[in-house]
């Protein structure tokens, strides 16, 4: 079924529409927080200026800003240490499955090295700063026989859209490329528009200046039908690129259609209200005291500016000299009258040092309210504590405390960014052929992602506190009664631990495994019992021989009368 431009071009707008809400929004908080990073889509000169912000009269807010990406990127996806591996759901649908624990610690390290030598991490720390600032990213990730690549789309130019779960599973971005990139993409063909293809071909050398908006939007195939493989036509997610002509008239033009098995977008957000499609974001929460404080900036600086250079008033007597007040200069006058004038130049006006303190404090207080806001003290606690002496307790309450902020946020980014990320990373290495042959028996087994960043690690640790408390528990009380011990399943409270600190799968037998091994020791046992017994036997044999031997070797009285003839005899005298 052919695609119907003109209603895919009619969805885009009523997208459009949808989002200018929050446009005005993320223009003033890009001013504040993010310069440069956000790009209108309805604004064809953007290209033309750097976005420069000279309004901004102190840079906190721009500098928290990038301290929390930093920080989101250290603590969930750093690059310098492992913070994912492949897991099982279900480790009963692979029983017996020999190699599988090596085989996913195999994978794991072949996905995490595919996605250092591609742009991912330098991607994914945009992703987090829009994040923090707009409360929306998206990111798209596709492949080639060159590895991954990610594109980070800028807040302004694209639109979103959420299905019935509240999942987003449409997007549109318009691009705005020139004519030469055009033909350079789609080539020359019909499927580029006539005018497309004149200015790229002009000899007045505009093909590279004259621009064209292209539409490309991803979204589910409402025909799809399922068990017919058509090729990428007929895959589950439409993926259409629109070359507008608004300038020249006409419908647009059906550059390419195309299409993915998986969505390939991921469109995280920091905080959602309902079904809303566009994220909240912390920046939202201080964008009033980050306004303020380029107010209260602005009239410290003008109270400095006074003390430094103070407004001057003078006798009107020194008029017809022109009297200048520049460093070093020199200044003409007639020395009777100056020196019957007293005082003839002073300033006016002055600010009070006491009121310049006081507005320097009220910053600072602003600034703080601003980085309380932006979790910068999660990521910098102890770099800005100033206490030498800080004990192990005081700093693991503090990480807790903080966690329950962030916690919520770490939950969402892992299903709605690392979790889907981590799936489609996966089914693309495998369709280039980029991982290991799995062992056999794993089709019935379901992939599960185990999530080993500093913020998933500190989630994971309130766990392992309450194995340690209950373990320390149950120890005092065997003291009294070794029968409580019989309540603790040993196996599961470790396997328990060893997953929440990050143990690799390859480290830990599985039950199969260790159920051989212990039936192998027991029946060791079993056999070292029996040789022990038959050992004993064996000796009370011998002893009870050389006991008989004595019996009937050992003298007793005057006449030589052995033990054994003695008890003979007297069986004969009966």
């Amino acid at each position: 079924m052919a695609l119907d431009v003109l209603s895919i071009q009619r969805r885009y707008e009523a997208l459009r529409g949808e989002r200018s809400g929050w446009d005005t929004a993320w223009a003033s908080l890009s001013e504040l927080f993010l310069p440069c990073r956000w790009r209108s889509d309805s604004d064809d000169t953007a290209h033309k200026r750097p976005k420069l912000n000279d309004r901004l009269v102190n840079s906190a807010g721009v500098l928290a800003m990038r301290t929390l990406a930093a920080g989101m990127q250290g603590g969930m996806t750093s690059p310098v240490r492992p913070w994912f591996r492949l897991t099982l759901k279900n480790h009963a649908a692979a029983d017996g499955v020999s190699g599988l624990n090596a085989w996913l610690d195999e994978v794991t390290q072949a996905m995490q090295a595919a996605l250092h030598n591609s742009n991912f991490y330098n991607a994914v720390h945009g992703l987090y700063a829009d994040l923090g600032t707009f409360g929306t990213g998206l990111l798209v990730e596709t492949a080639d026989a060159d590895g991954l690549h990610f594109h980070l789309v800028r807040a302004g130019e694209y639109v979103l859209d959420i299905n019935g779960r509240g999942e987003v599973d449409t997007f549109f971005r318009r691009i705005g490329m020139t004519a030469r990139q055009i033909v350079d993409t789609w080539g020359d063909g019909d499927s580029v528009p006539a005018a497309v293809r004149e200015a790229a071909k002009a000899r007045n050398g505009q093909g590279g200046a004259t621009r064209f908006n292209v539409i490309h939007g991803v979204f589910p195939r409402t025909d799809l039908k399922p068990g017919v493989a058509l090729g990428a036509a007929s895959k589950p997610f439409v993926s259409v690129y629109l070359c507008e002509m608004g300038a020249t008239g006409g419908k647009p033009a059906l550059l390419s259609e195309g299409g993915y098995d998986m969505f390939p977008a991921f469109a995280p957000r920091w905080d959602v209200n309902g079904m809303d499609v566009y994220g909240r974001s912390p920046a939202m929460d201080v964008t009033p005291d980050c306004k303020m404080l380029q107010a209260m900036t602005a009239t410290m600086r003008r109270m400095q500016h006074k003390i430094a250079d103070p407004p001057m008033v003078a006798d009107d007597a020194l008029k017809q000299y022109g009297v200048t007040l520049d460093p070093g200069g020199l200044s003409f006058v007639n020395a009777a009258s100056f020196a019957q004038s007293g005082a003839p130049v002073v300033a006016v006006q002055q600010p009070e040092p006491a009121a310049l303190n006081y507005t320097m404090q009220g910053i600072k207080d602003v600034e703080q309210i601003i980085h309380d806001g932006l979790y910068t003290d999660l990521f910098r606690m102890l770099i800005d504590d100033d206490r030498r002496q800080i004990t192990a307790t005081e700093i693991q309450a503090k990480q807790q405390e903080k966690m329950i902020l962030i916690g919520p946020v770490v939950e969402r980014l892992h299903k709605e960014l690392l979790e889907p990320l981590i799936a489609r990373t996966f089914a693309l290495m495998r369709d280039w052929g980029a991982l290991p042959e799995a062992p056999d028996g794993m089709d019935a087994a379901e992939l599960n992602v185990a999530f080993e960043s500093v913020l998933a690690q500190a989630q994971k640790m309130t766990a392992t506190s309450a194995i340690d408390q209950g373990l320390a528990f149950m120890t005092q009380a065997a003291q009294i009664n070794a029968d409580v011990l019989d309540v603790l399943n040993f196996d599961a409270m470790s396997k328990a631990y060893l997953d929440r600190i990050g143990m690799p799968e390859s480290c830990v037998r599985d039950d199969q495994d260790t159920a051989a091994m212990r039936q192998q020791r027991a029946e060791a046992q079993a056999r070292d019992e029996q040789a022990a017994q038959a050992q004993l036997a064996a000796q009370q044999a011998v002893d009870l021989t050389a006991a008989a031997k004595n019996l009937g070797q050992t003298p007793l009285g005057a006449d030589g009368q052995t033990l054994m003839g003695t008890i003979l005899g007297g069986l004969g005298a009966i």
